[in-house]
């Protein structure tokens, strides 16, 4: 039962009835009322909000670390590198440019060991040309030669994509630390706020008893009900981070 012995409420300047006086009087009953149970109805959605962010980080530590110790970092890398599209299609062209410089060698390997039966010969023409470096002979080196230069090119094009794949792996790696560094500094100033969330639950519910036996002004309620309501923002904001992080980390870690 709220007391209203401390309520002054002044009169409207120039006199008024009776009336209008009564009038004034439950129109502060209604303001102390509603600053009275506004914290309530205020605390009903932050707490479902909570429910959902805790919901979501269960559920991912359930299926991988998240913290930024050596161990979680190696291993949570190890499985973006395993989930990576970029890098399943770099594999790929390297295993190709493999398949390819096998092929040349094996050419190269043939034509070398079959030169010299094709210079055998019962053209006059034919032999003269080839003691001397020509015919069949330069059609030889020829095509090793054209071998060789496209062996080079593939060990360049193999060497340049295993780059790419070097440079993709520690780019993940980066990732990987970095968007756990940014979840375990969101964390931690989700737990700060929300202990000076229940600290300041706590002063309100003090509060409101005093403001209910006539002590306490009505600026200082609303001081406290706005102080409160800009943590709970601040929450909210840190929650959409720590989320954030974390759906990033799935992103790369369940890419496919």
């Amino acid at each position: 039962m709220i007391s209203y012995r401390s309520i002054s409420l002044k009169p409207i300047r120039g006199g008024g009835s009776g009336l209008i006086r009564i009038s004034q009087i439950y129109v502060g009953i209604f303001i102390l009322n509603f600053l009275v149970k506004m914290p309530v109805v205020v605390a009903q959605p932050i707490a479902a909000n909570n429910e959902q962010s805790q919901t979501i980080e269960l559920t991912v530590e359930n299926k991988f670390c998240l913290n930024s110790s050596d161990e979680c970092v190696a291993e949570l890398t190890e499985k973006a590198i395993a989930s990576s599209f970029k890098l399943e299609t770099l594999i790929a062209r390297i295993a190709l440019i493999d398949e390819r410089l096998e092929l040349a060698e094996d050419r190269i390997k043939y034509t070398r060991n079959k030169k010299w039966t094709n210079y055998i010969s019962t053209n006059p023409v034919n032999i003269i040309q080839t003691i001397f470096g020509g015919g069949a002979m330069q059609r030889d080196n020829i095509a090793i030669a054209s071998l060789e230069i496209r062996t080079a090119d593939l060990l360049a094009a193999k060497a340049e994509l295993e780059r790419q794949q070097s440079e993709e792996k520690g780019s993940i790696g980066d990732r990987i630390l970095r968007l756990l560094l940014d979840y375990e500094a969101a964390e931690r100033r989700y737990k700060l706020l929300n202990n000076q969330l229940q600290t300041l639950q706590q002063q309100q519910k003090v509060a409101r008893v005093s403001y209910r036996n006539g002590r306490g002004s009505t600026n200082h309620m609303l001081s406290m009900g706005d102080k409160r309501d800009r943590t709970i923002e601040k929450i909210v904001e840190v929650e959409i981070e720590r989320d954030e992080a974390v759906r990033n980390l799935l992103n790369l870690i369940e890419a496919k």
